[in-house]
């Protein structure tokens, strides 16, 4: 039987835990599907880490605890390691922010597309039909702006949004894609991280796709975790590194991806 794995990144999100993990139960619910919560605690100081300890038992839920804040990239190197280690070929695994912005609705969808043969799904905001409500209007510029150069200097057929949490994919494909990159598919530390991810999959001959989702703004409760100005300075590093690296000779990513064969 085919398991969701879903890996959240937690940085006092106390506010939002409740919400969140009961969505996630009511849609899995619905859909009759087996599925793990693997909530990461990112040095949290606002109770997190206890609160998620109280849903242990009540519901599928393991945590991965940083005692210190060790920032974004970290939290998904950890929660991938832990998912992929007991995932099965025919598993999902599922990215999302804490913080229930992100709409579970469109879940069925990206599974949708999961079975219809593509590695990775994105949550897209950008588009046709997808959306950013109650947002500040600086927050929406940095986001478009660097999306928007993101797509000029690495083009990804059909997409439109490369810094979403919000992703499905097939376990085996990311399995396979950690594998060819030596562990070395997240290497940076901050929220860039995820587009840094995007980026070196599209150098992999796998299936990318994305659809439309509203983003909430209005659903998050406290404050954006995001650093605005540590990562505008992120995004225009990651730009230059992977711009460089194309004149450069790379190691046959694509080559190790084809010929792995995972169990």
């Amino acid at each position: 039987m085919r398991k969701i794995f879903f890996i959240i990144p937690a940085y006092n999100e106390a506010e939002n835990i409740p919400l969140l993990v009961e969505s996630i139960d009511s849609k899995m619910k619905k859909m009759d599907l087996s599925y793990t919560i693997v909530i990461v605690n990112d040095g949290s100081t606002d109770g997190t880490k206890e609160l998620v300890e109280s849903y242990e038992g009540r519901f599928p839920i393991v945590l991965i605890n940083h005692p210190k804040n060790k920032n974004v990239g970290e939290v998904f190197r950890s929660g991938f390691k832990y998912v992929l280690e007991r995932s099965s070929p025919g598993d999902v695994v599922i990215t999302k922010e804490a913080d229930n912005t992100s709409d579970i609705s469109i879940m069925p969808a990206m599974l949708e597309r999961i079975d219809k043969g593509c590695d990775v799904v994105l949550a897209s905001c950008y588009a046709k039909g997808g959306g950013i409500e109650s947002t500040t209007i600086g927050r929406l510029i940095l986001s478009s702006t660097a999306n928007r150069i993101l797509r000029s200097f690495f083009p990804i057929n059909g997409v439109r949004t490369y810094s979403s949490f919000y992703r499905a994919y097939k376990a085996v494909s990311l399995k396979r894609a950690f594998f060819a990159y030596e562990n070395k598919l997240i290497e940076e530390n901050g929220f860039v991280c995820m587009v840094e991810m995007l980026i070196k999959l599209s150098r992999l001959p796998i299936r990318i796709e994305e659809v439309p989702m509203v983003l909430r703004c209005d659903l998050r409760k406290g404050k954006s975790k995001m650093n605005k100005s540590q990562t505008i300075f992120a995004y225009f590093y990651l730009v230059m590194k992977e711009f460089k690296s194309i004149f450069v000779k790379r190691p046959d990513v694509a080559g190790r991806y084809k010929n792995l064969t995972m169990k």
